[in-house]
């Protein structure tokens, strides 16, 4: 078995244990050559296996990574690559940050049909990419619906779900990995559930090991998943239990005869009728006095800025189409007046006060509406960068960064988020001093703040961060009832007494898209 920091075929470095089944061992990993995170599953092949057995059952492994390989989608977890070493198997694949949908429904309780109609669906259109690829998956089932940090939903274990019909991996009455350890690690959660996750029980009723994986055999696993999904149990006939909204969807994945099972399309229409209408556009407001005031108060409670790189990897869905920018009109009421250290800001939201209390004045800023819903007051002489997942702001002499990152994910905890930043973050930086990891009160939802200092262990053309210098950066996580925001303000060190009235500003002008 691995071990944490050994090296893989001279490339991937093992970092740390994420989970035991009974097939193997999922790592935390490091790709050395393309300096990335990445999972590696090493799979642990049984002991009594033998040598014919063995090498059958490891150039099968291969085959099916290797056809892995090829499918590319928004909602399928890449492998990168296929590996062997010690005649142990190993699956390089894309690390996701992310709950397995098993892990949410033992948590949390059961999804209402609007929470997972639209999960069914993104798992169904992975599936379809992949059956039109000729690539059958074999192994749908809740540990393998991960819901991502950033809102994003993928199928995950193509390449190894060979392995889930098959005998010699069959679990013992004493295999501690028969029982995966998530299931324990809900225990003391008050709204904890016990949930079976037996692979056995999101196979399809034809499914052997001899038996070559089937289209029908892959949507009745689906069926069976979105069953769990809502009733926290494997299916079972009759669906007495199911919600009214999903009992069609349901029968018809779910049909014990494979000739009578519903195709992909007319699963994704019965799927969609129990989606949430999509919410209407938000009505844009004009920046009143009192929004004005209510944001000079909020920038005392603010207090510093995050810059940086985002927390979260929204979805396409989630970017603004078509942004406008448009000049701020001069507040009437005066900048909100330096806050001592020394003296707590008054409100619920209060944080310290991290800088020089020296006043310093602040830069002119511009709105910047976006047709995703949400709007920024900018800095007026910054360039605006549109990043794959993120819109950026930067000062002419790269002296400071605005990046805003929107998503339409609901439930986000963000201390939580920021606390997997923070983990992330640890080893691109020297130098590092976390100033605040804390929640705050925000009157838009739950939101938490990070901030630090720190210096690049290299430099980052990206990022326009230069090795060895010393940098601020602030960091505040929103989450509504529909969207998480992420705002990150970052500054050299050297900058950050100047800068921060503006941060403080920019911050409390921010208003995520409405709920409503």
């Amino acid at each position: 078995m691995g071990a944490a920091g050994r090296l893989i075929v001279k490339r991937y470095r093992l970092v740390r244990a994420l989970g035991r089944g009974r097939t193997g061992v999922v790592w935390e990993g490091h790709d050395t050559l393309l300096d990335r995170p990445v999972a590696v599953r090493e799979v642990l092949l049984p002991p009594g296996l033998g040598e014919t057995a063995r090498l059958r059952l490891v150039h099968r492994i291969a085959r099916e990574a290797r056809q892995a390989e090829a499918l590319r989608h928004p909602h399928i977890a890449a492998v990168h690559d296929v590996a062997e070493e010690d005649g142990t198997p190993y699956i390089v694949m894309e690390l996701v940050r992310s709950r397995s949908l098993d892990g949410m429904v033992a948590g949390d309780g059961p999804l209402t049909p609007a929470q997972a109609a639209p999960i069914a669906r993104k798992v169904l259109s992975a599936l379809a990419h992949a059956h039109a690829a000729g690539v059958r998956h074999g192994d749908v089932r809740p540990a393998n619906v991960l819901v991502g940090h950033d809102g994003r939903v993928l199928l995950a274990d193509f390449g190894v779900s060979v392995l889930a019909a098959d005998p010699a991996f069959a679990p013992t009455r004493r295999d501690p990995a028969a029982v995966p350890p998530a299931a324990s690690s809900t225990a003391a959660s008050p709204t904890a559930v016990p949930v079976r996750r037996d692979p056995e029980d999101f196979l399809a009723p034809e499914r052997s090991a001899d038996d070559p994986r089937t289209i029908a055999a892959d949507l009745w696993s689906l069926g069976a998943t979105l069953h769990l999904a809502v009733t926290c149990r494997p299916p079972s006939q009759p669906l007495g239990e199911v919600p009214e909204e999903l009992r069609a969807v349901l029968t018809g994945l779910l049909a014990r005869d494979p000739r009578r099972r519903i195709d992909a399309e007319t699963a994704d229409r019965l799927l969609a009728e129990a989606e949430p209408p999509a919410p209407a556009p938000p009505v844009r407001r004009s920046l009143g006095r009192t929004r004005l005031v209510a944001g000079v108060a909020a920038a005392v409670v603010v207090a510093c800025a995050v810059g940086g790189w985002a927390v979260l990897r929204p979805g396409a869905e989630s970017r603004a189409a078509s942004p406008v920018a448009t000049p701020m009109a001069s507040p009437s009421a005066p900048a909100s007046a330096p806050v001592s250290p020394a003296v707590s800001p008054s409100g619920p939201a209060a944080v310290p006060v991290t800088g020089s209390a020296a006043p310093a004045p602040r830069l002119k800023l511009k709105w910047y509406r976006s047709d995703a819903g949400w709007r920024a007051g900018v800095p007026r002489d910054w360039t605006r960068e549109d990043q794959p997942y993120t819109i950026a702001w930067r000062a002419p002499d790269d002296a400071a960064a605005l990046v805003v990152e929107v998503t339409a994910q609901s439930g986000t905890d963000p201390l939580a988020a920021l606390g997997e930043a923070e983990a992330i973050f640890l080893p691109t930086a020297k130098s590092y001093r976390k100033l605040r990891l804390k929640p705050v009160t925000s009157p838009y939802g739950p939101s938490a703040d990070w901030e630090f200092t720190w210096k690049p262990r290299k430099a980052s053309e990206g990022d326009h961060l230069v090795k060895g210098v010393g940098y601020h950066q602030y960091r505040r996580v929103i989450s509504t009832g529909t969207t998480t925001s992420v705002l990150t303000w970052t500054a050299r060190a050297s900058d950050w007494d100047a800068l921060r009235p503006t941060l403080v500003k920019v911050f409390s002008l921010f208003q995520p898209p409405a709920t409503s």
